[in-house]
C-alpha cells in the first residue's frame, strides 16, 4: 500500500486557504457553526457534538475527545455581547508522526515549510489506516493530519464553518 500526500489534508495556519473546509458567509439569523477552525498555532478543530458523535466512531487511536465550549465574545464583552456555545467536541490529538529528517525545533511551532521539506510517507506504511487518521506532525505540532476518510465524513454533514485566526 503506498500512501501519499493526497491521502492527507493538512490544517495548519500556514496552510489554511489550502484546508477543505473554509469560513461560510455569515447567516442572517445568527446561528452556531458545524465546524469551528482555530487557527493558533497548534490548530484545533471544534465539531458540534451531533457530528462529532460520529467522527468518534472513525477517530478512536491517537487522540481524545473532550467536551468544548466556544467563546465567540468579544475580548471586552457588554452582557449583551456574551455568545458562549456549548455543544462541541474537540479532538486533543495525542498521536504524533515523524515524515521527515528534520529535527525537532523545541518551542517553535509552523517552522517548518512543507513546500520545500520532503514528507517521507512510507513511514506510515506499517501502521494500520485508524491509527494514522488524525495526527500532527512530529517535527512540527503545527500541522495536523486529517485523513480523507475523515475530512469526506465531515462534508457529508457540516453545512457552516467558522474560521477563527488567533
Amino acid at each position: 500500500m503506498i500512501i501519499t500526500m493526497s491521502s492527507y489534508s493538512v490544517l495548519s495556519k500556514r496552510l489554511v486557504s489550502e484546508f477543505p473546509f473554509q469560513q461560510t458567509p455569515k447567516p442572517i439569523v445568527p446561528a452556531e457553526p458545524d465546524l469551528l477552525l482555530e487557527m493558533t498555532f497548534s490548530p484545533k478543530l471544534f465539531i458540534i457534538s451531533d457530528i462529532a458523535e460520529k467522527v468518534e466512531k472513525l477517530v478512536k487511536h491517537g487522540v481524545e475527545w473532550l467536551d468544548a465550549r466556544v467563546d465567540c465574545s468579544p475580548s471586552q464583552p457588554a452582557d449583551d455581547q456574551i455568545k458562549v456555545y456549548e455543544d462541541f467536541r474537540m479532538p486533543y490529538i495525542h498521536q504524533a508522526y515523524r515524515l521527515t529528517n528534520e529535527d525537532k525545533q523545541y518551542g517553535k511551532l509552523n517552522w517548518l515549510d512543507l513546500n520545500t521539506v520532503e514528507l517521507d510517507f512510507s513511514r506510515l506504511e506499517n501502521i494500520p489506516l485508524e491509527e494514522r487518521l488524525l495526527f500532527k506532525l512530529e517535527e512540527d505540532f503545527g500541522y495536523v493530519f486529517i485523513h480523507e476518510s475523515v475530512i469526506e465524513l465531515l462534508k457529508k454533514h457540516v453545512k457552516d464553518v467558522w474560521v477563527r485566526d488567533v
